[in-house]
């Protein structure tokens, strides 16, 4: 899988944070949240103007519900080596 943003990335499909092209002060927010560029992550619904509900795998977070416009900052790739 190549390089997308978190709101493209398929539901139910393990993905990893490649890079958060976000300023500094979204990153800062992300960091509190417990996402971290590696960190494996799944992505819960298919939204179309809600906000994307992810679950960190890395962490065994619990869920974590992302605006649209910070999700699309967000770039993963397919998980699996």
């Amino acid at each position: 899988m190549k390089t997308t943003s978190l709101d493209l990335a398929c539901p139910d499909t393990a993905v990893a944070i490649v890079e958060i092209k976000a300023g500094e002060e979204a990153k800062r927010k992300l960091l509190a949240m417990g996402l971290h560029v590696g960190d494996a992550i799944i992505k819960l619904n298919h939204p179309r103007w809600s906000p994307v509900l992810i679950r960190n795998l890395t962490t065994h977070s619990s869920k974590i519900a992302i605006g649209l416009g910070l999700a699309r900052k967000i770039l993963v790739r397919d998980a699996r080596p």
